[in-house]
């Protein structure tokens, strides 16, 4: 069974520059934006628990997620390309570097999804121990495993007078994340759905055989032993568009989602973000591109 590269399709390749420079127009975003204003949700939220703050670790999952796509974009959508340079979307890569962005992205979804101040920190304290106690799994020796499970003991001790242990415990993995996140209602990614695509990611990233099936369009040829083809595999281009696309709509969600509650203007962001990405995107002969129109007029 072989896997060649074949020409994306016009659909396919509208997506990835959206992908990209969505991802890069995020980052530009996040970059330029500073610590939670005073009297936003995230500066209240903040307050309440001020052992370390909820916005940094918002601000972490948002980072995460957009260097794994940043990653991709930059090997598949890169901002200059040479002359004779081509651009091989890879399944298996593609895919794991999406799964990666929506897992990260559907953290600070779903923490900062909480209906009041409280839900939040109480969220933000179970994501806070499951990262300790993957940590802890990390550990080689006794000593390590021992330290990092005293931080977790001193965490749950440090809020007992406010939480059980059950209300900080950790989530139950990934897909639980995922599927709590897709209920926000700002965010337009249907939990099913999101499932489906995860479990696909997953299975492609650990170069599961299913996928095979599942994401390629296998075309038979000689049969070299009785029962026994020789094949050649062409990546599902739907399915790489549906996945790219889950993750740019979580990850852009979340961004936009962290910087809203941490008082944010996100339009004048987004207007600053695409008049410096214009700087940097080599635009084709006579093309013109009035950014100032592409948003309203200031008051």
């Amino acid at each position: 069974m072989s896997t060649y590269p074949v020409p994306a399709p016009k659909a396919a390749s509208s997506v990835v520059v959206e992908v990209a420079q969505g991802a890069r127009m995020a980052e530009k975003m996040l970059n330029s934006w500073g610590d939670p204003t005073p009297g936003s949700d995230l500066a209240q939220v903040n307050a309440l628990y001020q052992w370390e703050k909820v916005s940094d670790r918002a601000q972490h999952y948002v980072a995460a997620s957009l260097e794994h796509l940043l990653m991709w974009a930059d090997f598949v959508a890169p901002l200059k390309f040479d002359p004779e340079q081509a651009s091989v979307i890879r399944m298996r890569p593609t895919l794991a570097l999406a799964r990666a962005a929506i897992e990260s992205a559907a953290q600070v979804v779903w923490l900062l999804a909480g209906q009041t101040s409280r839900e939040c920190v109480r969220r933000h304290l179970s994501l806070v121990r499951w990262d300790l106690q993957e940590h802890r799994k990390s550990r080689l020796n006794a000593a390590g495993k021992q330290s990092v499970r005293r931080r977790e003991q001193e965490l749950v001790e440090r809020v007992s007078s406010e939480f059980s242990d059950r209300e900080v415990s950790a989530p139950q993995g990934y897909l639980w994340i995922i599927q709590q996140a897709c209920t926000d209602p700002g965010l337009k990614l249907d939990g099913t759905e999101a499932e489906r695509l995860w479990r696909a990611m997953s299975g492609a990233a650990h170069g599961m055989y299913w996928t095979n099936l599942e994401l390629t369009q296998i075309s038979l040829g000689e049969e070299y032993e009785p029962g026994h083809f020789r094949s050649l595999v062409l990546p599902d281009a739907g399915a790489l568009i549906e996945a790219l696309r889950a993750a740019s709509t979580i990850t852009t969600y979340a961004t936009y989602k962290y910087l809203t509650m941490g008082g944010a203007d996100c339009v004048e962001l987004a207007k600053q973000a695409i008049h410096a990405l214009a700087q940097e995107v080599p635009l084709k002969p006579n093309a013109d591109m009035d950014l100032d129109s592409m948003f309203p007029k200031s008051p």
